[in-house]
C-alpha cells in the first residue's frame, strides 16, 4: 500500500464520507500552523503596544484607540496566510474546499461591508479631522484590506494547488 492511498484510507476512515467538507491536516502542518498562529499573535500584540504607545505618548493619530486595531488585524491576517503559504500548510491533505469557502467569504464580507459605509445622498465622507484620521477612514481602509486578503487568499490557494498537483504526479 503507498503512502498515498493510505492517506486517503485514512481520511475515509476519519471522515466516514470521502467528499466531506471537514479540512484535515497532518501533523506536519499542525505543527507548523500553530507555530505560526503564535508568531502572528505576537506580531499583532507587539503593534498593538507600539500604537497605543504612540497614541498615547508621541501623537495621536487616530480618534480613538479602538478603530486603528481593526487594520493591524487585517495585516496579521495577511501575515498568517502569506506565512503558510510559503510553509506549505495552508491547504490541508483533502483538499482546499474551506480554504477557498473562508477567501470567498473575505471577499463577499468585505465588498458587503464597504457599501454599508458608503455615504448616503447627503452625507460626506470626512477622512480627518483635527488631523487625526476618523473612524470612517480606518473602517474603509480595514474592509478594503478585507477584500485584498480574499483575493490574495485566492491566488495563494491556486497556486498551492497546482504545486500539490505537481508533487502528487
Amino acid at each position: 500500500m503507498s503512502m498515498k492511498s493510505f492517506d486517503k484510507f485514512c481520511e475515509k476512515l476519519i471522515l466516514g464520507e470521502p467528499a466531506s467538507q471537514k479540512e484535515i491536516l497532518d501533523e506536519r502542518q499542525k505543527i507548523i500552523r500553530m507555530r505560526i498562529i503564535a508568531e502572528t499573535l505576537g506580531a499583532f500584540a507587539a503593534l498593538l503596544m507600539m500604537n497605543n504607545f504612540i497614541m498615547e505618548n508621541v501623537y495621536k493619530w487616530a480618534d480613538d484607540f479602538f478603530m486603528p486595531i481593526a487594520p493591524l488585524m487585517t495585516v496579521c491576517l495577511m501575515y498568517y496566510t502569506v506565512r503558510c503559504f510559503a510553509k506549505d500548510c495552508l491547504i490541508g491533505i483533502n483538499g482546499a474546499y474551506s480554504a477557498k469557502f473562508a477567501a470567498g467569504y473575505a471577499i463577499f464580507l468585505g465588498i458587503m461591508m464597504l457599501l454599508t459605509i458608503l455615504p448616503g445622498e447627503n452625507e460626506e465622507f470626512i477622512f480627518i479631522t483635527d488631523e487625526k484620521a476618523t473612524a470612517v477612514f480606518l473602517k474603509l481602509i480595514t474592509w478594503i484590506m478585507f477584500v485584498v486578503y480574499g483575493i490574495l487568499s485566492s491566488i495563494l490557494i491556486k497556486i498551492a494547488q497546482k504545486r500539490r498537483e505537481r508533487e502528487e504526479e
